[in-house]
């Protein structure tokens, strides 16, 4: 998916109308036979600069605050491709698309008031992008067990009886229709058996005990029933 470059510029206004200056930068700048690009208005407000010293140290400052959030977008971004993959629509800003919101941009005062310092705007910005980094980072950890757990659930419910877990696989319904044992001396114990070694089993699985006192040993009486299995 291609984007549009964008270039800000500031230009002076010469003592007259804003609206007068842009008007004059539209007409220098078109060129009817070749138009490769087109023009915006970027309104900001006027902002509490400070001094000089001030306007120097935060300059150094904005350098890594725009390198820290140009990293933190292109990770949401990332994550968006990753998730979506093919169905993957573009990002919005507040629910409104990148283009627009850019070509229509309007300065949000009730979160960045214009008439606080600089400096402490540039740490409102910044915190806002670090709340947003810490949620894709809870968001992104729990989509991870959620795979996990969703993968471990494919395993059991379609997975060998020899690997998976009984009592993942004997549901309710199952249990509901068997008759289950389950005393001081006797319990039903449930045993899974490959089908090529069905037939072994079931012949060896009465020899099992035969030296126990009432199940095949001393005391118990000659040539007993074969007992069925519950």
């Amino acid at each position: 998916m291609s984007h549009p470059s964008y270039l800000i510029a500031a230009i002076s206004n010469s003592g007259q109308a804003p609206e007068t200056s842009y008007r004059q930068l539209q007409n220098a700048a078109a060129c009817p036979a070749a138009p490769y690009g087109e023009m915006f208005k970027l309104e900001v407000p006027s902002l509490m600069v400070g001094t000089l010293d001030s306007l120097m140290n935060l300059s150094d400052d904005l350098g890594k605050t725009d390198q820290l959030i140009e990293s933190i977008v292109r990770k949401v971004e990332k994550s968006s491709i990753e998730l979506a993959g093919k169905k993957a629509t573009e990002l919005t800003v507040g629910g409104v698309p990148s283009t627009r919101y850019i070509q229509q941009f309007a300065w949000d005062y009730a979160k960045f008031p214009n008439r606080r310092p600089l400096k402490e705007l540039v740490s409102l910005i910044s915190g806002g992008v670090a709340a947003i980094d810490e949620e894709l980072k809870q968001l992104s950890n729990s989509y991870g067990d959620k795979q996990v757990a969703l993968q471990d659930a494919k395993r059991k419910k379609g997975g060998n009886l020899m690997t998976v877990d009984l009592n993942d696989v004997l549901d309710e319904k199952i249990i509901r229709g068997l008759k289950i044992i389950d005393t001081e001396y006797l319990k039903t114990v449930f045993v899974a058996v490959g089908k090529g070694q069905r037939e072994g089993f079931e012949n060896e699985i009465y020899k099992m005990g035969a030296e126990l006192v009432g199940y095949g040993g001393a005391g118990r009486a000659h040539n007993p029933p074969r007992p069925r299995p519950t």
